[in-house]
């Protein structure tokens, strides 16, 4: 717009001042004769010539400042676009910030986490370490307890071999043992010769060796053997007295005075028999002995071993 202006005023210059060259009488001029001379000092040719070129110029310059123009439309549109990419990018830069500081947080926390589980995994390979020892010392014992087992278990195997030997050898071996007492009725002698006492209340008679009849314990085989008797009685007058005898042979005598309303004689004896052997219990003329339901007196015995 400005330059039409422009080039509109340039020609109005020139169109005046070709009036002012061919007609103003204050500027015609005179030859050397005298006569006035036409056309000034600048053809028309000449204006033209400039004008035309003038013309092209601002022409030129029209189409350049319209291209400017153009390129200056089109750098407002890219500078628009860089201002909202400008923005899109800031808000992308915060968005990143954010995100940065959330994985700064988060690799905070993952830290922390670290060292936690690496204090914890020290205190786990204390405890594997103490573990492992108690798992050395466990084994150290268990194999000290195998050897003790295997030991125990030889001596277990040992016994029982001993054992089934000792039943081997009891299966072939007499088995004796009896135990009686003397009466229920009462008083017994005192007679005035030596008298064979008959134990009749027989309680135990393994082997049947002890006869209820006779009063006599027969040897059934050869070997050591052990007997024991009481003899009491409740008169406080009388003489207690007792006689075991080995086939014809005295092994012991046994007396008491009575000063009392009871009074006992107790003994025992280990003896070596031969099969048919007898043992049997006597009284001495003039000793008298009492029993009844409580058995105060009796007799008892069995084989130790045979030999």
């Amino acid at each position: 717009m400005k330059i039409d202006t422009v080039v509109l005023l340039l020609c109005l210059s020139v169109t005046q001042a070709q009036g002012d060259l061919t007609g103003g009488p204050e500027n015609d001029t005179k030859n050397s004769l005298g006569e006035p001379q036409t056309g000034g000092c600048v053809s028309d040719g000449a204006i033209l010539t400039e004008l035309r070129a003038l013309r092209d110029m601002v022409v030129e310059q029209k189409v350049e400042l319209t291209n400017m123009e153009a390129r200056m439309t089109a750098s407002q549109g890219q500078g628009e676009e860089l201002k909202r990419e400008v923005v899109d990018q800031r808000v992308q830069l915060s968005v990143t910030q954010t995100q940065l500081q959330f994985y700064k947080d988060q690799l905070s926390v993952t830290q922390s986490h670290v060292e936690e589980m690496r204090r914890d995994n020290a205190a786990q390979a204390a405890d594997l370490v103490t573990l492992k020892a108690r798992l050395t010392a466990s084994e150290g014992e268990v194999k000290d307890l195998h050897t003790e087992n295997s030991a125990l278990e030889a001596r277990v195997s040992l016994s029982e071999h001993h054992v089934e030997e000792l039943k081997a050898e009891n299966e072939g071996r007499p088995k004796v043992a009896f135990y009686t007492a003397l009466i229920n009725s009462g008083t017994v002698g005192p007679f005035n010769t030596e008298t064979p006492l008959v134990y009749s209340k027989v309680f135990t008679n393994i082997g049947n060796a002890y006869s209820p009849v006779t009063g006599v314990f027969t040897a059934p085989v050869r070997g050591v053997y052990y007997f024991r008797f009481t003899a009491a009685d409740l008169r406080s007058s009388g003489r207690i007295g007792i006689q075991m005898y080995k086939n014809d042979l005295q092994i012991m005598f046994n007396l008491a005075i009575n000063d009392s309303n009871f009074r006992y004689a107790v003994n025992a004896v280990t003896l070596e028999l031969e099969q048919g052997d007898m043992i049997m219990m006597r009284l001495p003329s003039g000793y008298g002995l009492f029993d009844d339901s409580n058995n105060h007196n009796t007799f008892s015995g069995f084989l130790l071993f045979p030999m």
